[in-house]
């Protein structure tokens, strides 16, 4: 009998065929990437213009669009406890009141209006928001962002008195225009137009921008343009981390919690080795700081601009924290934004500064020539 050999790969021929696979994938793995964050910025899209309806629905029922922070007159009726965390109140977001616009009518029930945000008036032992604003919302939640979790702070429980700002986070913003306001006091706040007394009625018109403090935007207000004009844009958590302005903390993410009705106050939730520890800012954001001459503390500070995607993203210990109020992005090379008219554009992180605070305006005059 003939026995015949089989023919077999040599290590040679194994190794090209190894190697022509290591290219293939080397190939296709960015494609693969490349097709996965443009699925991702299309849902991150998506969910702006389904924001932007949202707005305008609320728009064609209560004649106005939602204000970015609902406030009552300071001291009435008194604080509590002075110098307590209900000393500077605010009772609520935009967010609370779109609830029944994006299809969170029931999580809009839970909440008892004649409270705040964060607890009764009077009360400040009151805890019963605080597991409701730690209900997280898919549509405020940026795809491309990556996060530990969507659980910030306690539930209002035993042992969590160090997390008084609960919440669930939100990677979008309301855009406040050109100018940050203060939430604490200065020594002139009734004659500064960015202290205590800063509502936007109160806002020069060439800052002011569709939202703020007991904001009543109407469509016709927006004089700039509804195409020419920023509503929301992207203010991605999680993307800076921040030691503090005195180091008091370890580096701890940065988040932004949808139901957070402190505007310009930042503060961590909780403390060295404590679960579910951030640190956390309202969801608005500015294109840059304009102080006023009236204001004591405008040396050196007027029209310092806000940029986009702020670096670095590991803060440290620092006392200047803009990049808490700036938009940004995971996305390269710039952020999404909400237009008044309902579009969503992608603008670049390098759009010229003077065109990016105009459009943060309503009322600003501004030309910006359409190209952004």
């Amino acid at each position: 009998m003939v026995r015949r050999r089989r023919p077999a790969f040599t290590l040679i021929e194994l190794l090209v065929v190894i190697a022509v696979i290591a290219i293939l994938v080397a190939l296709l793995l960015p494609a693969v990437q490349q097709a996965r964050s443009r699925a991702r910025s299309l849902q991150c899209r998506s969910q702006l213009k389904q924001l932007g309806l949202a707005l305008h629905n609320y728009h064609s029922v209560h004649g106005l669009f939602p204000p970015s922070f609902v406030r009552q007159a300071d001291g009435d009726p008194p604080a509590p406890v002075a110098g307590g965390g209900l000393q500077y109140r605010s009772h609520w977001t935009g967010y609370h009141l779109l609830l029944p616009y994006i299809d969170q009518a029931p999580l809009h029930d839970l909440y008892d209006f004649d409270k705040t945000w964060i607890s009764s008036l009077l009360d400040p032992s009151d805890h019963s928001m605080w597991s409701v604003n730690q209900t997280p919302i898919p549509l405020l939640i940026c795809p491309s962002v990556t996060r530990n979790g969507t659980a910030i702070g306690g539930d209002g429980s035993t042992g969590s008195s160090l997390h008084w700002m609960a919440g669930s986070p939100t990677d979008y913003a309301f855009s406040h225009g050109a100018d940050r306001i203060s939430a604490l006091p200065n020594t002139a706040a009734a004659a500064c137009s960015r202290g205590l007394l800063h509502f936007w009625s109160q806002w020069p018109t060439r800052s002011r921008g569709a939202f703020g403090y007991n904001s009543r935007c109407r469509i016709v207000d927006v004089r700039d343009g509804a195409s020419q004009t920023l509503f929301i844009g992207e203010k991605a958590g999680s993307r800076l981390t921040y030691r503090g302005p005195s180091g008091q903390t370890p580096d701890l993410p940065v988040e932004f919690p949808w139901a957070m009705a402190a505007v310009s106050y930042f503060a961590p939730t909780g403390g060295v080795g404590v679960p579910n520890s951030y640190w956390v800012a309202g969801p608005y954001a500015v294109t840059a700081d304009v102080r006023l001459p009236a204001c004591p503390d405008d040396a050196g500070d007027i029209g310092t601009p806000f940029p986009m995607n702020p670096l670095p993203k590991r803060l440290g210990t620092a006392t200047d924290e803009r990049p808490l109020f700036s938009f940004q992005s995971e996305h390269i090379g710039g952020s999404h934004f909400l237009l008044g008219d309902g579009a969503v554009r992608f603008i670049n992180e390098s759009i010229d500064q003077r065109i990016y605070e105009a459009l943060s305006t309503i009322d600003g005059n501004e030309v910006t020539g359409g190209g952004f």
